[in-house]
């Protein structure tokens, strides 16, 4: 067996040290993330039993409302992951059943879609996303 040097032993027992610093890559989470748009909405400003549509550009999904008691309520469409910075355009409708179906309810507007990198700079996924608040009053709102 060879034997090192006296002299050269700190330095071998520093390469591994160098070594690892020079391929060590950014600190990344495992967090996922998925391009959409999601509005938010309080059940209690809506009618109780409501239908509630989004739509973003043409891609639309459906849902009923929950019970007037939860705190906050959202919808979610989904998009393309390689979708990136532009702006998109909303529809969210409320119909009461009630009322024979009929859209009570009807806010739209354009929104900037942002990039979401959850898990730092550097690190994938990287992701495009709008979040909307759906006020009675204000109308949509940027910031979920």
């Amino acid at each position: 067996m060879a034997r090192i040097p006296v002299r050269l032993v700190p330095l071998v027992l520093l390469l591994p040290l160098i070594g690892c610093q020079a391929w060590q890559g950014p600190d990344c989470t495992d967090i996922g993330a998925e391009s959409g748009v999601t509005v938010t909405w309080r059940p209690s400003d809506f009618p109780a039993g409501a239908r509630l549509r989004l739509c973003v550009d043409g891609e639309c999904r459906e849902r009923g409302a929950p019970p007037v008691e939860e705190p906050r309520a959202f919808l979610d469409v989904p998009l393309p992951e390689e979708e990136g910075a532009r702006e998109v355009v909303l529809r969210f409708a409320v119909t009461d059943p009630a009322d024979g179906g009929r859209v009570v309810r009807e806010f739209t507007g354009p929104f900037s879609l942002r990039e979401v990198t959850p898990n730092g700079e550097g690190c994938e996924p990287t992701a495009w996303r709008a979040d909307v608040r759906a006020d009675p009053r204000e109308g949509l709102v940027s910031g979920g």
